[in-house]
C-alpha cells in the first residue's frame, strides 16, 4: 500500500475530515480502482498513524457518499459510481418501450487541442486559454440525431485520447476515461437552458435554423471533487421532458 501524504490538506478540520479528504484524493488517482477492497482498517490507520475510530469515521463519511461499500465480513470496498444520468434522459426516443436508457450510435466529428473558452474553463476551474481536448460529437437513434455535443477534457489527464482515432471512441465515453487515461467520474452537475439553432446546430439536428432548442450544461467530477469535463449538449425542444420523483 502507497503511503499517504504525510500532510493531510487542511489543518483548519478535523482529523477524521481530513482522512477523508487524503482518501477521496487517493480513490480518484485510482490507487485502488472500482470493486476492489481496501486494506484493512487496522493496516489504514496505522499508516495514517492514527486512530482505528478515526479512520472508521472518514470510512463511513466516504461510503454515506457512495464512493465506498461496506460489506457484512469482506470488507470495505470501492463502489463504481452508478451514474444514471444520461443527457439522453431529457429527449423523447431516449428510453426503449417499458423503460431503460438506449444506447445510440455515437460519432466524434472532430477532435483537436485547443484552448479552452471560457465556459468550459469556467467548468473546470481553470484559466481561460489553458489548452484542453475537445470533441464533437452528434448522437443518432434510429438513424435521427438526438443530441449534438461539444466536450472539452482536462490536459494533461486526457492526452491520451488526443491521439486516439475519432473512429475508436465508441458509444460511451465514461468507461473510457476510467480504461484509458484511469480516471474516474463519481458525479455530474447538469443545468438545463433553452436557445435557438443557428446554421450550423441546425444542420447538425436536422431542423430549421432559428428553432428552439434545448441545451444541457454538464461538469463532471472525480471522487475528491475535481473537475474533469465540462460539456454543452443540444436537442430539439419539441422532444425535451423533464421528469422527476420528490417524496
Amino acid at each position: 500500500m502507497r503511503a499517504p501524504a504525510r500532510t493531510l490538506l487542511d489543518p483548519r478540520l478535523p482529523l477524521h475530515a481530513r482522512l477523508r479528504d487524503d482518501l477521496a484524493r487517493r480513490l480518484a488517482a485510482g490507487e485502488w480502482p472500482p470493486d476492489t477492497a481496501l486494506p484493512s482498517e487496522t493496516a489504514l490507520a496505522a499508516a495514517y498513524g492514527v486512530a482505528v475510530n478515526t479512520l472508521r469515521r472518514a470510512l463511513e463519511q466516504l461510503a454515506r457518499e457512495g464512493l465506498l461499500e461496506r460489506r457484512q465480513g469482506r470488507g470495505t470496498f470501492v463502489r463504481r459510481p452508478a451514474l444514471r444520468g444520461s443527457m439522453l434522459r431529457f429527449f423523447r426516443q431516449a428510453e426503449r418501450e417499458g423503460g431503460g436508457e438506449i444506447v445510440p450510435e455515437s460519432r466524434i466529428l472532430h477532435r483537436a487541442v485547443a484552448a479552452l473558452p471560457a465556459w468550459a474553463a469556467a467548468g473546470l476551474g481553470v484559466a481561460p486559454g489553458l489548452r484542453g481536448l475537445r470533441l464533437d460529437r452528434v448522437r443518432h437513434w434510429g438513424g435521427a440525431p438526438l443530441l449534438v455535443e461539444e466536450i472539452w477534457l482536462r490536459l494533461p489527464d486526457f492526452a491520451r485520447l488526443a491521439r486516439r482515432p475519432p473512429e475508436a471512441f465508441g458509444a460511451l465515453l465514461y468507461p473510457l476515461y476510467e480504461s484509458e487515461c484511469a480516471r474516474v467520474v463519481a458525479r455530474v452537475e447538469d443545468e438545463i437552458t433553452v436557445g435557438r439553432a443557428d446554421a450550423e446546430l441546425a444542420g447538425r439536428l436536422a431542423i430549421a435554423a432559428g428553432e428552439p432548442v434545448v441545451e444541457v450544461g454538464r461538469v463532471a467530477f472525480t471522487a475528491d471533487g475535481v473537475a474533469i469535463e465540462a460539456r454543452r449538449a443540444w436537442g430539439r425542444a419539441d422532444r425535451f421532458r423533464y421528469r422527476a420523483t420528490a417524496t
